[in-house]
């Protein structure tokens, strides 16, 4: 091997610890960036040439060494654990937030509760019954009448305007999800052209994984790999985003609560194509809430909490109506309806209102008994005990809310688990240790060092060769 050949080698050597130390400051400087993956010169040694050369004589030795890519020292199994994981806490979290809403706006057990209102409300007929025609006591029963009424139309306001935030909530998220499946596209572009040039698109790779990541938890999507180094994001198995194309998605169905039942929330492919099929994710979490209610009472959480107000509405009325219609006032005259659900085709919960204006025209007497006769508002009273009455519906459905809440809250805790493994796992591959960038830095220098010395040898060598051979014994 010739000097000249040589000097080629330290110099190959030169560049190669050069390129490691700029790729160790490149991973210090983003160490704690978000979705950055660290990075490490590929780099392998050059053989010996094998044809003859005017630089070369005697034994053939290596030429040196050759940068081969800059690696990403990502894992996509690994990559996919976190996605699959996100996805699930994405559908979770929504589902365990929207029932603990529910769950906290029922008030019970407490004085705010509506099994506190129901029982004033009975409470209030059995003091009248004990006390007929009493002016203070129908006043009394009249005013506990109409805050029960209020309280029933006030949960359904509120399980409607819960359900209308979870679909303004869906929109948002629809609207996140064209624009970062766009995103992905546009990235998938930028890294084929860098890769079929020849750059690293090592940092074009982190900003869509970190997309794709979001993706995941919003979605449920999953990642397909193309040969040209761009990705495919598929939903339900069909593809959101396609190479460098991708497609929009929209929310359709109901408006309102009350139309969820004859037109399910769902979503479909912009410009035709079907409905969408999710596999978990946010958005699936908040379609699944404004779900329709179901005769099991499996269905999403806000129309069951607006189904059980109307079914209370309906239950009080038809209970009580029932008795006071068969019923006298204490004039003599004959009861009717002590509730009224107005029929305009809206939500019985909002159309209750009280009937009686006053002690003239509640029914608390049975007939031929008198006026001073009170078993009939006592039978009312009884009601509260009754076990298919509105008290025992009220009961049920906080039971019901309060093992739902606790079960979603449980597989939000156990999703977030997973999240937390899946990433911690993610992490130990793929995130910088500055410690071992340190150790590093210290080894690319002494190589940079070692190489730069040798350069300097070779120098001098070649000044011994050219500017002092044939000078001995002048």
């Amino acid at each position: 091997m010739s000097t000249f050949g040589g000097l080629s080698t330290a110099y190959s050597g030169l560049v190669a610890a050069r390129a490691a130390i700029d790729l160790t400051g490149q991973n210090i400087a983003n160490a704690t960036t978000e979705g950055y993956t660290r990075q490490r010169v590929s780099q392998s040694a050059v053989g010996s040439a094998s044809a003859s050369s005017i630089f070369r004589a005697g034994v053939n030795i290596g030429q040196g060494v050759q940068i081969d890519r800059i690696a990403r020292l990502g894992d996509s199994i690994l990559d996919s654990r976190v996605q699959a994981a996100a996805a699930s806490a994405g559908y979770w979290s929504v589902a365990a937030s929207s029932v603990s809403t529910i769950e906290t706006s029922l008030n019970e057990p407490g004085k705010n509760g509506l099994s506190t209102t129901l029982s004033d409300f009975w409470s209030a007929w059995q003091n009248l019954s004990n006390n007929p025609g009493s002016t203070g006591h129908a006043s009394t029963l009249l005013a506990q009448a109409d805050q029960l009424v209020s309280r029933i139309a006030d949960g359904y306001t509120q399980a409607a305007a819960g359900w209308g935030d979870a679909r303004t909530a869906a929109l948002t998220t629809v609207q996140s999800v064209n624009a970062t499946a766009a995103q992905v596209a546009q990235l998938n572009d930028q890294i084929r052209r860098t890769t079929a040039s020849g750059g690293s698109a090592n940092e074009l790779i982190d900003q869509r994984s970190l997309l794709v990541g979001n993706l995941a938890g919003l979605t449920g999507s999953t990642v397909r790999e193309n040969s040209d180094s761009t990705i495919d994001v598929v939903l339900g198995g069909n593809a959101l985003v396609s190479g460098t194309t991708s497609r929009t998605i929209a929310l359709a169905g109901a408006t309102r609560v009350n139309d969820a039942a004859s037109a399910p929330p769902h979503l479909e492919w912009s410009g035709g194509g079907g409905t969408v099929d999710l596999d978990g994710g946010e958005l699936a979490g908040r379609l699944t809430t404004m779900g329709p209610a179901e005769s099991g009472g499996s269905g999403g959480p806000w129309a069951e909490s607006a189904a059980l107000y109307n079914r209370l509405a309906t239950s009080l009325t038809t209970s009580v109506n029932t008795i006071h219609s068969g019923a006298v006032t204490p004039t003599g005259a004959q009861g009717g309806e002590f509730f009224h659900i107005a029929t305009t085709g809206g939500a019985p919960a909002l159309a209750l209102s009280v009937v009686p204006t006053d002690v003239t025209t509640i029914a608390g007497a049975a007939s031929g008994k008198g006026g001073k006769d009170g078993s009939k508002a006592d039978e009312i009273a009884d009601l509260g005990a009754s076990a298919t009455g509105p008290d025992a519906i009220w009961a049920g459905y906080v039971v019901q809310v309060g093992v739902l809440s606790r079960t979603t809250s449980q597989q939000a805790m156990l999703s977030d688990q997973n999240v937390a493994a899946a990433t911690t796992a993610q992490t130990s591959q793929s995130a910088v240790d500055l410690d071992e960038e340190t150790m590093n830095l210290l080894t690319f220098q002494h190589a940079y060092q070692g190489a730069a010395r040798v350069l300097t040898t070779m120098d001098e060598m070649l000044d011994t060769l050219i500017n002092r051979t044939g000078l001995v014994g002048r």
